[in-house]
């Protein structure tokens, strides 16, 4: 067994040519840089993994052989306490890159929001495509520091904020992903559940719901369902989120 079919906690291998011309996430993911021809030189180190929804990807502290492009659906990442408390750190979408790790181990778990598809590269087959393509290692460190910058944001947003506030800011940085994908940014379909809400911003369920009551009831949005919220007045949700010196992110995603 090579590395690249190595086992991981979960999600199994999908079979067949890999669809990097087509790929919703290619655009923003750090094979975007290979240009023309020089695409197939991940063809004999890149397999593609399907994960179920709920299923994780690896654990926190599992040995670290392999970096993961999220292709499709969703993903999220979380440290765990001894007791079964857990901070979500990040949401992950097509194009972002997880399995960034201390010591050759994970920092962190995974699992899939829903069903979620990712490219999996061995970590030493990566190292030998940077020293090929200078502009891959390039990606990597802009990542890096996207990331450290939005663990930043992070703590800020935990440390500092109202729960209205954490709330509206949640809400504004994920109308700020849409405009990625397409022209209506005020339509959220949201991967994660109230649970999962609540585990990224330091919150209960009960005030991540009675905050979400409130913004509909005042107007500021309309909710279909449990994940898809509609922002109906966007200058107030940028208010409640603490305005526009508080709505600067470093990436453009939370986590």
């Amino acid at each position: 067994m090579n590395d690249a079919d190595a086992p991981v906690t979960g999600g199994r291998i999908i079979p067949g040519d890999l669809p990097c011309l087509v790929c919703q996430a290619r655009s923003s993911a750090v094979c975007s840089v290979l240009k023309g021809e020089r695409i197939a030189c991940l063809k004999d180190i890149v397999v593609r993994r399907q994960i179920d929804a709920g299923r994780r990807l690896f654990d926190e502290g599992d040995p670290a052989a392999h970096y993961f492009i999220v292709t499709d659906g969703a993903m999220m990442v979380f440290k765990e306490a001894h007791d079964g408390r857990r901070q979500i750190t990040g949401f992950l979408y097509p194009g972002d890159m997880l399995g960034l790790n201390h010591h050759q181990r994970y920092a962190y778990s995974a699992e899939a929001l829903g069903e979620a598809i990712v490219c999996q590269y061995p970590i030493a087959a990566m190292n030998g495509l940077f020293r090929e393509f200078p502009d891959m290692e390039h990606w990597l460190l802009r990542h890096c520091s996207d990331e450290l910058a939005s663990a930043h944001d992070q703590m800020f947003l935990l440390g500092r904020k109202t729960a209205m506030e954490k709330i509206a800011t949640f809400l504004w940085f994920q109308m700020h992903r849409m405009r990625r994908r397409g022209p209506d940014a005020t339509r959220l379909e949201l991967s994660m559940s109230r649970r999962e809400i609540a585990d990224y911003l330091g919150l209960t369920v009960e005030t991540v719901s009675r905050t979400i009551t409130r913004l509909r009831r005042d107007g500021t949005i309309r909710t279909a369902g449990k994940q898809t919220i509609d922002v109906l007045d966007v200058d107030e949700l940028r208010e409640r989120a603490g305005g526009d010196r508080a709505l600067k992110p470093a990436t453009a995603h939370p986590g």
